[in-house]
């Protein structure tokens, strides 16, 4: 069966990451997607049966394989789609009765944000009927006395809506980011309406919650300070929600944002450190080995329990204990292998992890590692130890970036040119930190954490931070607004990749590629230059409290705007526009009520109401602020081929107009259901 099955595991791998993405695109039934899956199984029986009679594999047999594979891929997205799940809420809900009565139970803590604290929340009943889905829950922050706990119970009355779309070109979708968690819905709630039952669902995620609430509740007993407590439940708790947004902030700029969430560096360390711990065992035990690898890979998962069992740690943890496994075997194939199986098993598990952001940096990053470090590595022969560790973390650092860099730039659109400074002296002691943070929470527990192991350890996180703050007020050297699609992305991992196969084994026909490659790379960049020279677009934006208008020609943006504009509000609605196209933005212009923009003569009548003006006509009206007119009156006079509304408009207002103007038979416009218009 070995000699037939002749498709290396890392191409079926592939096959069915690739099925997985053209089913999250291109939405077919399930039940079409069991029919392909049934048809390709069955060529492949047929296929299968013909090899073996002639003791050799075809190629028939291969392709079939990886197009089984494929449809897998598909067919496991339409079986993890609530829409096929005649149980989930969203399949029993009443759309002409949004608010509904339905009981949940609280999965998990996100992040928190100036006005809401936000949870992921298991509905188990809707209108006295058995469902199942999750929601997005937001708590106002001031009606929140005390955060939920995991695994709780409450019941409620509460409006269920979707989560709203970005209304704006190129802002962040947040609706598309937590659909990739099966979140499509979300529900605001005041505290005082959630009622308390006696249910109590009990989960790992519950029993770690509860650990973490009694870490953190004695360790708050000491004398540690609220950034240092906040430091050490991401660092070793895996809960970042409390970091102050300075804070995290300074750490983003310093490009060590992944010291804070608990991931493939952690357990990485973490597994370093059960190496040593565990090393005695060598003296003791004849099978020493084996007894190693079960003891680190209970050791990982009880930490990754604790630390949340968020979708990075289970990665990591499922990442490294196959890696774990394929070291016993002492081969760098093996440790290759242990990844792709483990990137097997969790899509499987979960088709959509593929599109999480952490889920491709860890494997990017460690995949890199594995490549490139031992081959860096060699190049300079350190003499001393502290030379060497220093030596190993900066070819560890320099390879996880080389091979990270693309998708951060592609995600982030920035980069900390001395993020090499901030990690080079971090990771070092980042062990010291996980292993005496271990320390210090169980010292705390059994009540004998003293006062000087409380301040040399809060000391060493207020150093790390300090750090992270001087790297992070280089602003120099911190490049932002960083242009950078798709078709740039995937050139530019061609581009790493011929360029490292060329230095680690050099040849003319390697030269020869890597020049191809290079061309195609700046072919592609010219060419996304050319597309941006030739936006040329009026943009009425969506903000509920302002008025901006966005001009962009000649790889600029004028933005013109009612009121003053803050730096938030233009990096929330403006700046995603601004780097996906590389514009320029210019400074805030004030707005005035006429405009004129290629051959269309733009009105805007604002709170003050005036458009009577002697012999004046407009093709476009522009609604801003709740004037109080009559329509049809400012439609007779003007007469304009389109009417906007944007979404400083009280919304009784935008009712009315959208009623005219479907009478008057003139397009109307309005931001808030539209989104931004945009004339070209």
């Amino acid at each position: 069966m070995k000699k037939l099955l002749n498709v290396p595991f890392v191409i079926l791998t592939i096959s069915l990451v690739l099925g997985i993405i053209l089913g999250y695109y291109i939405s077919i039934s399930l039940r079409i997607a069991i029919i392909l899956q049934t048809a390709s199984i069955t060529g492949l029986t047929i296929s299968w049966w013909y090899a073996n009679r002639i003791f050799r594999s075809t190629i028939h047999f291969s392709g079939l394989v990886i197009i089984t594979f494929f449809f897998f891929g598909t067919t496991l997205v339409e079986l993890y789609h609530p829409k096929n799940d005649p149980f989930h809420f969203t399949n029993r809900l009443n759309n002409s009765e949004p608010h509904v009565t339905f009981e949940f139970s609280v999965k998990k803590r996100l992040k928190s944000t100036s006005f809401y604290d936000k949870y992921i929340i298991s509905l188990t009943s809707l209108e006295n009927n058995k469902v199942t889905g999750d929601v997005l829950l937001k708590l106002p922050n001031k009606s929140l006395k005390t955060k939920l706990i995991t695994g709780t119970s409450y019941l409620t009355y509460a409006l269920l809506k979707p989560i709203p779309k970005p209304l704006n070109p190129n802002q962040f979708n947040y609706a598309s980011y937590m659909g990739y968690e099966y979140v499509y819905y979300q529900t605001t709630i005041d505290f005082k309406n959630l009622i308390l039952t006696d249910k109590t669902n009990f989960s790992l995620y519950r029993l770690a919650d509860i650990i973490r609430a009694d870490i953190f509740k004695n360790l708050s007993n000491y004398t540690f300070t609220g950034k240092q407590l906040a430091i050490i439940n991401a660092l070793i708790l895996g809960q970042k929600q409390d970091i102050d947004i300075d804070t995290f902030k300074d750490y983003q700029n310093a490009g060590a944002t992944h010291i804070l969430a608990v991931s493939g560096l952690h357990i990485g360390i973490l597994l370093i450190l059960l190496n040593f711990l565990l090393k005695p065992l060598d003296y003791i035990f004849k099978r020493s080995r084996e007894l190693k690898i079960v003891l680190t890979i209970i050791a990982l998962w009880s930490f990754a329990i604790i630390a949340g069992l968020s979708p990075s740690i289970l990665r990591a943890a499922t990442m490294f204990s196959f890696i774990t496994i394929g070291t016993y075997f002492r081969s760098k194939t093996s440790i290759y292998n242990a990844l792709i199986i483990s990137i097997f098993i969790l899509v499987i598990l979960d088709p959509l992890l593929i599109f999480s952001v952490g889920f491709q940096l860890s494997y990017v990053a460690v995949f890199s590692i594995i490549w490139m470090q031992p081959h860096l590595v060699k190049i300079y022969k350190p003499r001393f130890y502290i030379d060497k560790i220093l030596w190993e973390t900066l070819t560890v650092t320099i390879t996880a970036q080389i091979g990270l860099l693309p998708l951060l730039l592609f995600y982030f659109h920035q980069f900390p040119l001395l993020f090499i400074i901030s990690n080079l002296i971090i990771i070092p002691i980042l062990g010291i930190v996980l292993g005496l943070g271990i320390l210090v929470i169980l010292l705390a527990k059994i009540h004998l954490l003293t006062d000087w192991i409380v301040m040399t350890y809060g000391n060493l996180i207020d150093f790390i931070n300090t750090i992270i703050h001087w790297v992070a007020a280089q602003k120099a050297f911190i490049i932002k607004d960083i242009s950078f699609s798709s078709k740039i992305l995937v050139s530019g991992y061609l581009l790493t990749i011929v360029f490292i196969q060329t230095l680690r084994n050099y040849h003319i026909k390697r030269l020869f590629a890597l020049s191809v490659v290079i061309a195609l790379f700046l072919s592609v960049l010219v060419y996304e230059k050319k597309i941006s020279h030739k936006v040329e677009e009026l943009i009425v934006f969506h903000n509920p409290r302002n008025t901006i208008i966005g001009v962009s020609e000649n790889q600029q943006l004028k933005i013109f705007s009612k009121d003053s504009i803050t730096d938030t509000t233009i990096d929330f609605l403006i700046r995603g526009h601004v780097v996906a196209n590389n514009f320029e933005l210019s400074p805030p212009q004030i707005l005035h009520n006429i405009y004129t923009y290629k051959d269309k003569r733009i009105f805007i009548i604002d709170e003050n109401g005036i458009y009577d003006l002697p012999n004046f006509k407009a093709d476009i009206i522009l609604l801003i602020n709740s004037p109080k007119i009559h329509l049809d009156k400012v439609i007779e006079q003007i007469q304009p081929e389109q009417i906007i509304a944007d979404g400083s408009n009280y919304r009784s207002y935008l009712d009315r107009w959208e009623s005219t103007c479907l009478k008057q038979k003139i397009p109307f416009h309005r931001t808030d259901k539209k989104g931004a218009y945009i004339l070209k």
